[in-house]
């Protein structure tokens, strides 16, 4: 396992929570320390999921479609489809690396304009109890995201399948 510590630095940002106060349309386990990356669209059911979990090393992604939940299951999503790998402890250390510049990024700088589109991008920081949380019609944290699409496509997990 790397030895890269993981988000030291945490500066104080609109986009920093506390892990609870989160909501998200995953429907299941988060890692205790990780990386998401969310991708949907407002007018399609489906998002694409990229989780990187530090603790273990895994990087998994998961294609889900929006459904009406029900008293007996609330549930609001669904897997539909999913695929994991193992990072080499060098991709993990390049992983963490680039989290943490994010981690103590003061994130006060405007988003930039959103283009003609209905995409919309999340990037979630976990860290214990703490997460930190920056969407919009662009990724947020554009190198932390491109890193991930890279590793992903390397091990041949890719990060956008199905509708995007």
């Amino acid at each position: 396992m790397t030895s890269h510590p993981y988000a030291q630095d945490k500066r104080d940002s609109p986009y920093r929570t506390e892990r609870a106060k989160l909501s998200l349309a995953f429907p299941g386990a988060l890692p205790a320390h990780g990386v998401l990356v969310a991708r949907g669209n407002i007018l399609s059911p489906l998002a694409n999921w990229l989780i990187v979990d530090l603790d273990s090393g895994t990087m998994r992604r998961a294609v889900t479609r929006l459904r009406a939940g029900t008293s007996d299951d609330p549930t609001a999503s669904v897997i539909e489809q999913e695929a994991s790998g193992t990072l080499t402890d060098a991709d993990l250390g390049a992983v963490i690396l680039a989290a943490n510049r994010v981690w103590a990024d003061e994130g006060r700088s405007p988003p930039a304009p959103p283009d003609r589109t209905d995409a919309l991008c999340s990037v979630v920081l976990l860290d214990a109890d703490e997460a930190r949380h920056a969407f919009g019609s662009a990724c947020p944290s554009p190198q932390l995201v491109e890193l991930l699409d890279a590793l992903a496509e390397a091990s041949g997990i890719s990060a956008r399948s199905g509708e995007r």
